[in-house]
């Protein structure tokens, strides 16, 4: 009997896989505060990086091949959150599965398909959330449920759906400078200029 073939075995070492098989020395960072909670499908998690008070729900798949996924400190994603750092590669004559991640460093546009997925600083992402290759979720924003991210999301929005897109900000912008002034140093603030370029930006958007 073939191993590789056989559904039982391949089963049994899913379940463990998911359930068991997470190690925090197997990502490129995992902070000791970190709450994984399985079953979690991880691809590739030297190219994981869990910083302080960062959290990932059950039934999440993280594939990171190519790419790194980062997650700030204090964001958190609920159920279901899946990450794709990778994108498929269309080239004339061939068929999809014949483009690997071999022929796509050979051909030198790696990069143009796989990119890293960031998660800043006490974002929060919602139930079976979709993030996509090369997409930032700002500090502070919040992510609906079932939204799919193929855009990346400034600070302190709301956003949602499919494809997501910005609802609002949580906040007025004097407010958000407030609440920046008691979380973090000034090196690391936002500056007024900053925020007021994503609101612009978002009510250009929204008009």
């Amino acid at each position: 009997m073939n191993i590789k073939n056989c559904m039982f075995i391949r089963g049994l070492y899913m379940l463990w896989k998911t359930y068991l098989g997470i190690r925090r020395s197997q990502f490129g960072l995992c902070d000791k505060s970190v709450r994984l909670t399985p079953p979690l499908i991880l691809h590739n998690p030297k190219n994981i990086f869990l910083y302080e008070d960062t959290g990932i729900a059950s039934n999440s798949l993280i594939s990171t091949l190519n790419a790194r996924f980062i997650m700030k400190e204090h964001a958190g994603a609920a159920e279901g959150l899946v990450v794709r750092t990778g994108n498929h590669m269309i080239v004339l004559g061939k068929n999809h599965h014949e483009i690997t991640d071999e022929y796509k460093r050979n051909s030198g546009m790696m990069s143009e398909f796989d990119k890293d997925v960031i998660v800043e600083e006490d974002a929060w992402i919602g139930s079976n959330v979709t993030l996509l290759a090369g997409v930032t979720v700002g500090r502070g924003a919040t992510i609906g449920a079932g939204a799919i991210v193929s855009k990346s999301i400034p600070p302190y929005s709301i956003a949602a759906g499919v494809p997501c897109k910005v609802i609002k900000f949580r906040w007025t912008i004097d407010e958000i400078l407030r609440h920046e002034e008691q979380l973090y140093p000034a090196e690391k603030r936002l500056s007024r200029e900053e925020l007021q370029a994503y609101f612009d930006n978002y009510q250009k958007v929204k008009n």
